[in-house]
């Protein structure tokens, strides 16, 4: 035996025998005599990669490859050593190295997945989850559950689900198994069946704001309120009382919709932001002006039929081209169907990014030059956060799918007006505010219902009954405001409540809770899910329109003033409350519009009692409807146009400045 392998063997030895410090001995004693060894190399490397030098690791690393230049172990931690210092790109052409040359290598499949997860590339690291489940299924944990997440975010919801059901049966009081599972049902929208993990994960760890507002927020879509503001006020206690740092983020689109105050809703939208920081950069690179026109880009995964194109199409459409040239960036796969097709055609460019990776998309519209970009979904499902965090645009603004500010640093502007968002409420907003003139909502007017309004009896309503209705997601309907719509249905003789058929859990509590309030449950109706045209045209078949709140009625506000029936609203100190109201103030109907649920109570009686009154409302809303600025979208695309030009305006003397 050769010297070499004599200290070789004597460090293999030594390492076993758990001697570390005289296995290094010898490893180094073998580089004096054969520099480019790669056992002992590769051995030295491991070293200083555990006492957290990374460099050094990867000079360790790259010597051994010299004289092994295939090795698979080498290759594997060498990617390990350059992720710590963010060396991604280089990290995944090892691993992907060694699976060329064995596509079912363990820890290079675990190492490619880990890596995938935290770009954020969701396909690719699933795929590279599968692999090695394929072959090997008993793993730790964190990466079951970093599985579980990425077959989720690539919309792989029922696989995603199994595989945290397995993973629950393996552990059954885990709370994040348990708190993912139910997370998962949420978005499957079986929020009945996501209780019971819930529920169990809250109770193995109360702390956990993220576990109890998902809780909430199934058991609100049930419209289950046993315990529910004992839930909210646990959540407000967390949240405010939360540290900084901490191992779960607040999902914060569920938050909306509960009793919270601005600031508790800014904390999470704050920390939930930090979850997109990028680990690099885009190159620098100076928007250039190519043909005198702002050059605005909107970035969404709802180019479909969705709320937000149904307000914004035919602003998309009345844009002035020779002031604005409009790009749309698709994150999900393009409809071809015909509100697709009249979406893409609405913008001069449009692209269906949807295979893209966050940087490429931003690249693509850094290369584009786009000047002012638009987030049409904020932090709703199917988002692409982290294409803003990378600063693709000069200028940001946050607009229409997510009611609330967004607390990052690299939004400039949230889009709003002075009613939803007024001066004084500026410190409950990361944002600058993109002021309308008038109303920040606009409207897809080409949907108004057309011909005369469904008959009473179509929509299983009675000719003689006063028709309350509201057509709100039931997440939105909560105990206080429920009894207030109780409270009119008793004061109101013959009078129905006509709701949304959202699921049949919220069907069956909320008449439950009307046997509970001694009111007969058959004066609730229920509409089914029609077409959007129907649905919008069979609004005119009631007399009056009851907002929820804190989370008020948006696109379906304005689908009812659209068919001309009257909105009563309650407008509280978030966006999410005071955009019905600001509707109603640019239809010319400031008065529907209240500010305690005791006025809320007492109007909804007055307009129900006094039918000359509800008759004039209805009269005024008619004739308004071509005289006020809420469904003039020439209007509305020309001071847009000027907004535009006046952010981009700012935006240029701000650098001038600097």
């Amino acid at each position: 035996m050769s010297d070499v392998q004599t200290l070789l063997e004597r460090g293999r030895k030594s390492l076993a025998a758990g001697d570390v410090s005289s296995a290094e001995a010898y490893w180094r004693e073998t580089l004096v005599a054969e520099p480019d060894n790669a056992e002992a190399n590769f051995h030295l490397a491991n070293r200083q990669r555990e006492s957290g030098n990374a460099r050094g690791a990867i000079e360790g690393y790259e010597r051994a490859l010299r004289s092994a230049p295939g090795n698979a172990g080498v290759l594997n931690n060498l990617g390990l050593a350059l992720e710590a210092l963010g060396e991604t790109e280089r990290a995944l052409d090892c691993y992907n190295r060694v699976l060329a040359a064995d596509p079912s290598h363990p820890d290079a499949l675990g190492n490619l997945g880990n890596a995938l997860y935290g770009r954020g590339e969701f396909e690719s690291c699933s795929a590279a989850y599968d692999r090695l489940f394929a072959i090997r299924r008993e793993l730790p944990v964190p990466v079951v559950v970093r599985r579980g997440i990425a077959l989720q975010k690539s919309r792989r919801l029922e696989e995603a689900e199994t595989a945290f059901m397995d993973a629950a049966r393996r552990w059954p009081d885990d709370a994040q198994v348990l708190t993912n599972l139910g997370s998962v049902r949420v978005e499957l929208a079986r929020h009945a069946d996501a209780d019971a993990p819930l529920s169990r994960a809250y109770e193995l760890d109360p702390t956990n704001a993220y576990t109890l507002s998902m809780l909430a927020h199934a058991r609100a879509h049930c419209c289950r309120w046993d315990g529910i503001d004992e839930l909210f006020s646990d959540l407000r206690r967390l949240l405010d009382g939360e540290a900084v740092q901490g191992p779960w983020n607040m999902t914060p689109f569920p938050l909306l919709a509960m009793p919270l105050p601005p600031s508790t809703l800014q904390r999470a939208t704050r920390r939930w932001s930090r979850t997109f920081l990028p680990r690099r950069a885009l190159p620098a690179k100076t928007p250039t002006r190519r043909d005198g026109r702002l050059r605005v880009g909107f970035v969404s995964s709802d180019f479909r039929l969705h709320p937000v194109p149904m307000l914004m199409m035919e602003v998309w459409e009345k844009i002035d081209r020779d002031r604005i040239e409009g790009f749309a960036y698709g994150v999900l796969p393009e409809d071809t169907g015909p509100i697709g097709q009249r979406i893409r055609r609405s913008f001069e460019h449009f692209s269906d990014v949807s295979a893209d990776t966050a940087f490429s998309i931003a690249q693509r519209i850094r290369d584009d030059g786009i000047q002012i970009l638009f987030d049409l979904n904020g932090y709703t499902m199917n988002a692409r956060s982290e294409v803003f965090a990378l600063r693709p645009a000069p200028v940001q603004i946050n607009s229409m799918g997510f009611p609330g500010t967004l607390g990052a640093d690299w939004y400039d502007y949230i889009h709003v007006d002075r009613f939803v968002a007024p001066a004084r409420s500026s410190s409950d907003y990361a944002e600058r505010f993109f002021y309308m003139p008038h109303c920040y909502v606009p409207s897809d007017t080409t949907r108004a219902p057309r011909g005369p309004a469904p008959a009473r009896r179509e929509c299983g309503l009675d000719d003689d009954a006063f028709v309350f209705c509201c057509f709100n997601n039931a997440f939105k309907i909560l105990p206080r405001v429920f009894a207030l719509w109780l409270d009119l249905l008793r004061a109101v003789p013959g009078s129905v409540l006509w709701l949304l058929d959202a699921n049949p859990d919220a069907r069956e509590n909320l008449r439950r809770e009307m046997i509970r309030a001694g009111v007969a449950p058959g004066r609730l109706i229920f509409a089914p899910k029609v077409p959007n045209a129907q649905h919008v045209a069979r609004n005119a078949a009631a007399d009056l329109f009851l907002d929820t709140a804190p989370y008020g009625a948006h696109t379906t506000t304005n689908d009812a003033l659209l068919a001309g029936l009257p909105v009563l609203t309650c407008a509280g100190e978030t966006l999410a409350s005071r955009n019905p109201g600001s509707q109603l103030h640019a239809i010319g109907l400031p008065e529907l519009v209240t500010s305690s649920f005791d006025d809320y109570l007492n109007l909804g009686l007055a307009l129900a009692r006094e039918p000359q009154r509800l008759t004039s409302v209805r009269l005024r809303l008619a004739e308004n409807r071509h005289t006020h600025p809420l469904f003039d979208m020439a209007g509305y695309a020309r001071d847009f146009a000027d907004g535009m030009a006046s952010v981009w305006k700012d935006y240029a003397a701000e650098v001038a400045s600097r």
